[in-house]
């Protein structure tokens, strides 16, 4: 099979000739051992305080940020030879309230000022709205997180302004640094088919906006029930700066979309069933639709406990595929298997917060081989961590875990128990 049969044979549910591989993301130091050159990767705090810095010099230092991680990105896949490659065209952009790259919508605020107060401490401020926020990024622990923002400290009527805005631009095209963005799925998408049969299945990003890990996240939750209509207005206004994004992506060509946005953590989600159906179930529909109406899968990362929230997102939503079923949070890839998987494909999920950071060789390639006699039988699996692939995950680990699962993933699944 081609790389891209592969991976779709495994999320419409069949059996491939061999279980194929993903990553959310890499980080340093696995990256560069594999390329032999540092580059910043997605999804790290390395890559988020290297956008803020290209954010400080400008377009061109954006474009070359840009340019330079989806292609090395995209070289280290290829070498270690995974069958499906993620990128979010919002990575790498700067916007007020920065939280993770998945809040980023098209009509978030761009046109910022971004001034370092102090070494890797960055405001990020609109000059013209006088919404702001405080980034920090720690290189020791490879995080970069918002500490505090405007309407953390300005309370419910900061926050309603700040609907207002979203509201007030709702239809608005894509901003500059978008349109870069754009241009790397569109880099991502030719350069795969002009590989042929070695080509990856090629995913873009689109998921709805959720406060989860900006400052402002107790004042949203407490809104939803002080003032759920405000709540509401906010989920509606950013879904629609997200389809924006969503339908350029689709347009280019991409085979599927993956949503990267957390609401869950180890004990559970961060909303009730009732609420997450209530405010973000629609939305996501909305997403999840129009993916399908144009073809392709849509897939959802969540990692920690999403128990409670599985049937609304398989039965409701629709989602096509879920990712990364972590084992520390109590979720069981063959119970979710078993479960679901005549609905969606499973994607995960060997457990990269302890094992893959501390355990021995033995132990590694013995959970591959646990995970892919629970969860490869029958097809419907794609083998990743159970988040990604770190800063503490040594090059050692990574190719012990590759070479298990190239040894023992073959079809049909035979493994001893």
């Amino acid at each position: 099979m081609t790389n891209r049969e592969r991976v779709q044979t495994a999320l419409n549910r069949r059996e491939p000739d061999r279980v194929p591989m993903f990553e959310l993301t890499v980080a340093n130091p696995v990256l560069q051992s594999v390329l032999g050159r540092r580059i910043e990767g997605f999804g790290t705090g390395e890559a988020k305080a290297a956008g803020i810095r290209a954010g400080m010099q400008g377009a061109e230092a954006r474009r070359a940020l840009i340019k330079r991680n989806v292609e090395g990105m995209m070289e280290f896949f290829e070498k270690v030879g995974y069958e499906m490659f993620w990128f979010r065209p919002h990575d790498f952009l700067v916007t007020f309230a920065m939280g993770l790259p998945d809040d980023i919508t098209a009509n978030s605020i761009f046109d910022v000022s971004i001034t370092e107060t102090e070494t890797d401490t960055f405001r990020i401020e609109s000059l013209e709205h006088g919404f702001w926020s405080i980034e920090k990024y720690e290189p020791e622990s490879d995080t970069c997180v918002t500490v505090t923002d405007s309407i953390s400290q300005g309370g419910i009527a900061e926050l309603r302004r700040y609907v207002d805005y979203l509201e007030g631009t709702a239809d608005v095209p894509l901003h500059e640094s978008l349109q870069d963005g754009v241009g790397a799925i569109r880099l991502a998408v030719q350069r795969q088919k002009a590989r042929g049969e070695e080509g990856m299945f090629v995913l873009g990003a689109a998921d709805i906006a959720f406060p989860t890990f900006i400052p402002y996240l107790p004042l949203f939750l407490e809104t939803m029930i002080d003032d759920p209509k405000l709540i509401a207005r906010y989920m509606a206004a950013t879904t629609e700066g997200m389809m924006t994004i969503l339908r350029a992506q689709l347009e280019l060509g991409v085979n599927g979309i993956l949503g990267a946005e957390d609401w869950c953590f180890g004990g559970g989600p961060l909303v009730s069933p009732e609420m997450f159906r209530r405010f973000m179930a629609p939305h996501l529909k909305r997403i999840v639709d129009e993916c399908h109406r144009c073809g392709v899968p849509y897939l959802k990362h969540l990692d920690g406990n999403t128990m409670v929230l599985l049937d609304i997102l398989v039965d409701e939503v629709g989602i096509d595929g879920l990712h990364s079923i972590e084992p520390p949070a109590g979720m069981d890839i063959g119970w979710v298997k078993k479960t679901y998987g005549d609905r969606i494909a499973v994607l995960g999920n060997i457990d990269c917060a302890h094992l893959l950071t501390f355990g021995t060789p033995e132990q590694v390639v013995g959970a591959v081989k646990e995970i892919l006699r629970t969860a490869s039988p029958g097809g419907g699996h794609v083998f990743s961590s159970s988040n990604s692939i770190h800063s503490g995950v040594s090059p050692e680990t990574f190719w012990t875990m590759v070479n298990a699962v190239r040894e023992y993933g073959t079809y049909p699944i035979s493994i001893p128990g």
